[in-house]
């Protein structure tokens, strides 16, 4: 199994990585329906938040705090499974890949 440690970031998308995991992800149905609830919880704090009138940055804050596995623990276990170790440095573009996938699916289905 290879290595993303060697990848820089601004080459991690170009070499068709990201969609790679987020084909991993979608392919293990358990798995991308935590990805998918994270999303919706994602989403759902964000509005809380601009109803009650506060910053967004409260939101990423306390998003990941309330579903276990966190998106962080879930990126970290997928890309372990494909890709071997991945610097932590590379798994917040990874979450976000999965979290704009989720997304964009669950904005086909509203």
């Amino acid at each position: 199994m290879g290595e993303i440690r060697h990848l820089l970031h601004r080459n991690i998308s170009k070499n068709g990585h990201l969609e790679r995991i987020v084909a991993a992800a979608k392919a293990d149905a358990g798995f991308w329906l935590m990805v998918k609830e994270r999303e919706m919880e994602r989403q759902a704090i964000g509005a809380e938040v601009d109803w009650a009138g506060d910053s967004e940055d409260a939101s990423d804050k306390s998003a990941p705090a309330r579903l276990r596995p966190t998106i962080a623990e879930l990126a970290d276990d997928l890309v372990s499974r494909v890709f071997g170790i991945c610097p932590p440095e590379m798994l917040t573009i990874i979450q976000q890949a999965l979290l704009d996938a989720a997304r964009v699916e669950l904005s086909v289905v509203q």
